[in-house]
C-alpha cells in the first residue's frame, strides 16, 4: 500500500526517460544528420544529463514528431517541476512549523529595546611588581621607543 506511489513514480520516470531517449535520437539525427547508431550513443550520453537531456528530447519531439512545445516541455521536465513544487511546499511547511512552534513564545514576551543598555564593569588590576618578567619586558619595550 505504501509503495504504490514510489513505484508509480519510478515507472513513470523510466517511461519518460525512454521516450526522451527516442526523441533525443530523432532530434540528433535530424539536427546533425548522423546515423541512428551514432545518434543513439550521443543520446545515451545526453539522456541523463540534468539540463541537456530534456532539452534534446524536447527538440526531437517538437521538430521531428511535431508535438506542441508546451506539452513537450511539461512531459520532459516534469521531474524538475515536481522538485520545484516539493521545494516550495517544503519551505512553506517548515515556515508553518516554525510559526506554530515559536510564535506563542514571541507573542508572550516580545523583544523590547531598553532605553539604556547595561554596560559590563571591568576592573583593571595594576601591579607594581618589578620582579615580574612580563612587566620587565613591557617596561624595556617602552624605553626602546
Amino acid at each position: 500500500m505504501n509503495l504504490k506511489l514510489p513505484v508509480l513514480l519510478f515507472v513513470a520516470y523510466i517511461a519518460v526517460s525512454l521516450l526522451q531517449l527516442i526523441a533525443s535520437i530523432d532530434g540528433i539525427m535530424h539536427f546533425f544528420g548522423l546515423h541512428w547508431i551514432f545518434a543513439g550513443f550521443a543520446a545515451l550520453l545526453l539522456v541523463f544529463v540534468p539540463a541537456l537531456g530534456p532539452l534534446a528530447g524536447v527538440y526531437g519531439a517538437v521538430t521531428v514528431w511535431g508535438w506542441p512545445s508546451v506539452l513537450a516541455v511539461l512531459l520532459f521536465f516534469w521531474p524538475y517541476l515536481i522538485y520545484l513544487l516539493l521545494f516550495l511546499f517544503g519551505t512553506t511547511a517548515s515556515f508553518v512549523l516554525w510559526k506554530k512552534t515559536f510564535w506563542p513564545f514571541y507573542v508572550a514576551r516580545p523583544f523590547k529595546r531598553r532605553p539604556q543598555d547595561i554596560e559590563p564593569e571591568y576592573s583593571v588590576k595594576e601591579t607594581d611588581d618589578q620582579n615580574d618578567p612580563a612587566q620587565i619586558r613591557f617596561i624595556e619595550h617602552q624605553r626602546d621607543e
